[in-house]
């Protein structure tokens, strides 16, 4: 893992606006407990090696799924490692590009807590915002090799910002078992 000290220049300064950002409706991993004012997304935690693939997921956590206060495991890893959804993007990863989820660099295209469960949905023009403010920054500031979009909401808000990405289907999407998501992903990237 890269500590995030050793991010490019700018970097820091990004999460700083990201932590000071107070959006009408929406709350930050800080008003809930977690310390994650280094990130832009908590999710690059243990995501965050420069220089090659870039994922972009939608958004990070709602209101209703941190309810109870800070999980130690999400506070070290930025994520949840049990969490269906991501034991499937790990899956993915590793059987697509022989990689594990820190070998690349994670963020969402909407860095705050949006409020109710973690299927609600975010009016698509604050992710669009979102990502003109925070997630266009940062992928100048680390300059990926290639840009994943999980999900078509995140690769539209890319899209609507020139960002190009290759969009492959979200883990949660239901398209079938582990194999059809592969095959999902592997002809994704082979329109490239």
């Amino acid at each position: 893992m890269v500590a995030q000290a050793s991010l490019p220049p700018g970097y820091s300064e990004l999460a700083r606006s990201r932590v000071q950002a107070r959006w009408p409706g929406y709350q930050q991993p800080e008003d809930f407990g977690y310390d994650f004012r280094d990130w832009v997304s908590p999710y690059t935690k243990t995501a965050c090696t420069l220089g090659g693939i870039a994922l972009v997921l939608q958004d990070w956590a709602s209101a209703d799924g941190l309810r109870g206060g800070p999980v130690p495991e999400i506070q070290e890893y930025g994520r949840k490692p049990g969490l269906r959804t991501n034991e499937l993007l790990e899956s993915l990863l590793a059987r697509v590009f022989g990689l594990k989820l820190a070998d690349v660099y994670a963020t969402n295209a909407f860095p705050f807590i949006k409020p109710g469960s973690m299927s609600s949905g975010i009016p698509f023009g604050d992710i669009v915002r979102a990502v003109r403010l925070f997630a266009a920054a940062e992928l100048a500031i680390v300059r990926p090799t290639m840009v994943i979009a999980v999900g078509v909401v995140a690769h539209s808000a890319l899209e609507r910002v020139a960002i190009s990405s290759i969009r492959v289907p979200h883990p949660a999407a239901r398209i079938g078992d582990s194999g059809a998501h592969e095959l999902a992903w592997r002809k994704a990237l082979d329109r490239m």
